[in-house]
Order: C-alpha cells, then sequence, then structure tokens
C-alpha cells in the first residue's frame, strides 16, 4: 500500500504542474484522485480491532483542522475548481500563521493514526514527508505561478513552523 500512497502523492504534484503550468482540463483530476488513493492506501492498513479512544479522537481534530484549512479557509471554488482564473493569496486563518497548515494537521492527523487505529508508523512517516516535499515543490514552483501575491506573502509568513504573532493572528477578527 505504500506504493499506492507514494503513487497518489506523485498525481497530486502532476495536478499542481498542470495547474502551473500545462492546463490540461483532464489532468484538473489528477489532484483528487490522488487525495481519494491516498485515503485508500491509508484505509487498507489500519485496524478498528483494538482501537485507542483517546487518540482516535485526536485524529479526527487533526482531520477536521485539516479539512477546514483546505477548505474552509477560503471559497473553495476559486482555488480549487477556477484555477486558471487569477487567484489570490489567502493570509488570513490558518494561512496567517504558517504558508502550509495543512502539512502540521496531517502530521498531526497520520501519527494519530498510527497511535489510534494501529496505521503502520512507517506509513504515517512516509506519507508525512511526502506531504513536506509536496507542500515544498508548492511553494517555490507551483504557487508562485499559480496564486498572486505569493512572493509577498512568502516574506512575511513563514513556511511550516509557526511564529507566536501568527498564531495570535487566526483568533484575531
Amino acid at each position: 500500500m505504500i506504493i499506492l500512497g507514494t503513487a497518489a502523492f506523485l498525481l497530486m504534484l502532476l495536478g499542481d504542474i498542470n495547474d502551473a503550468v500545462l492546463g490540461r482540463r483532464l489532468l484538473r483530476l489528477c489532484f483528487p484522485i490522488g487525495l481519494i488513493m491516498l485515503a485508500a492506501a491509508t484505509g487498507a492498513r489500519i485496524t478498528l480491532k483494538g482501537a485507542n479512544l483517546t487518540w482516535s479522537i485526536l485524529a479526527a481534530a487533526f482531520l477536521l483542522l485539516l479539512l477546514y484549512a483546505l477548505f474552509g479557509s477560503f471559497p473553495v471554488k476559486e482555488a480549487y475548481a477556477t484555477q486558471d482564473t487569477g487567484r489570490q493569496v489567502c493570509d488570513s486563518s490558518f494561512y496567517a500563521m504558517c504558508r502550509h497548515p495543512g502539512v502540521l494537521f496531517f502530521a498531526g492527523l497520520y501519527i494519530s493514526l498510527h497511535f489510534a487505529v494501529a496505521l503502520p508508523l512507517a506509513d504515517a512517516l512516509i506519507y508525512t514527508g511526502l506531504d513536506l516535499l509536496l507542500a515544498f515543490a508548492e511553494d517555490v514552483w507551483i504557487f508562485p505561478k499559480t496564486i498572486g501575491g505569493y512572493g509577498e506573502y512568502k516574506k512575511r509568513v513563514p513556511f511550516i513552523i509557526p511564529r507566536a504573532d501568527g498564531i495570535k493572528k487566526i483568533f484575531k477578527r
């Protein structure tokens, strides 16, 4: 299943490359198909026998945070459905904290899944590492080409590790 999960990240990267360079309509499906493949690879490796309730609740919390960061922090249609219409940077909510908050929540989710439902630690670490590499590629090559104002955003907001002032911005309205 590690091969399927790794292929999922390669497919997500291809989807990002398509957004930045290729612009092929059919390749827009790569990213969501990659997400489905990763979910399948993960689901195939967990066991509910002996599940730990505390860790399961923590995993659910990280999943909700991840979903909010990816789909609740900005208009979904603008970010995911109409990539070719000049997206602008989002620097509010979790994106005031760091440029790739999803990486933090993804890591929390996968480590929690290890303790909650016996996801092999190797899977959790490999997928977290691949997610970090995908975020790096997006940060360096993809987003500067696809998101307006990303260069200035990079100067203001840290890559992954949040600063205290960024965390405070999340709670300000």
